[in-house]
């Protein structure tokens, strides 16, 4: 999913400097730059950090299970340790404290608040993914329990 957004974002920044220069006023030209200069810097800089954390998961996970695979308690307490749906979630909510950063400009004109609405449904797909992850977990340690 966060590979796919950041594929997404990149292609749509191109999409959206387009319009932004065909049809935004200088005002609002000057205020989608600061918007583009926030998601090309943080938020892409950040995506790109949480896919490499995810993979870091991972890679401890995957070492884990295979090490610890006969020792299932050593495995559950290990899965434990590692959090990784929450520690992913905590980065996600990072992205959506930059998107809700970006979308402030919204209220600034209507033009601009429909050239940046691909924001909006990145918005939506982390608020997913959240979710879908809160869900995991919290049938992750029902069955633990």
């Amino acid at each position: 999913m966060l590979e796919g957004l950041l594929k997404e974002i990149k292609a749509d920044v191109e999409e959206m400097n387009l319009l932004a220069e065909s049809c935004l006023s200088e005002e609002e030209l000057k205020l989608y730059r600061e918007v583009i200069l926030k998601a090309e810097g943080d938020l892409l800089v950040k995506l790109s950090e949480i896919i490499d954390h995810v993979y870091d998961i991972y890679e401890v996970f995957n070492f884990d299970v295979t090490f610890l695979s006969n020792i299932p308690e050593e495995l559950q307490r290990e899965l434990e340790r590692l959090n990784a749906v929450s520690s992913i979630n905590s980065k996600l909510e990072l992205l959506m404290a930059i998107l809700e950063e970006i979308l402030l400009a919204e209220r600034e004109s209507e033009r601009l608040k429909a050239i940046i609405t691909p924001f909006r449904v990145y918005r939506e797909v982390l608020e997913q993914g959240i979710s879908f992850n809160r869900k995991l977990e919290e049938l992750s340690f029902q069955k633990a329990s």
